[in-house]
């Protein structure tokens, strides 16, 4: 089942945070608890919020949800900051609910884009072209 979380559900999830926020940059370690607290904290400030997938009694993953602007046109669309299921309850299509369910939440608000970011190493970025996401720019990195 998928539900917008309540304030415990909330809490749970940041509590969780660090785990989410490091395996989406597929570089695990580099964010610290502080900052990805930081991170997640600052979404919700700004209007954002969790839907969860609940298996049972146990919340098996969610997706943190919120508005965003482009930089260019200024236009306003739905955002999909995170994304994540625990390793117990992966391999089971819960991610791919997960973003369908965000994808039919803001359609219902009425944003015609929906928009997400993901790493390029990040095997999620199979599921959310499956699901018909397709990539609009590509940031590149010189060390």
């Amino acid at each position: 089942m998928i539900e917008r979380a309540n304030i415990e559900e909330r809490d749970y999830i940041l509590s969780n945070s660090i785990q989410s926020v490091n395996e989406g940059t597929t570089n695990p370690g580099i964010v610290k608890e502080e900052k990805a607290l930081q991170i997640v904290s600052s979404i919700l400030d700004r209007g954002g919020y969790h839907l969860i997938y609940r298996d049972g009694d146990e919340i098996a993953g969610w997706v943190l949800l919120g508005e965003n602007t482009d930089y260019f046109t200024e236009n306003k669309h739905g955002f999909i900051y995170d994304v994540f299921v625990f390793p117990k309850f992966r391999g089971k299509g819960f991610s791919k609910k997960l973003v369908e369910a965000s994808i039919a939440n803001f359609k219902e608000q009425g944003y015609d884009e929906i928009r997400l970011n993901v790493y390029s190493s990040n095997f999620a970025k199979y599921i959310y072209k499956d699901i018909g996401f397709k990539e609009l720019q590509t940031i590149m990195v010189y060390k």
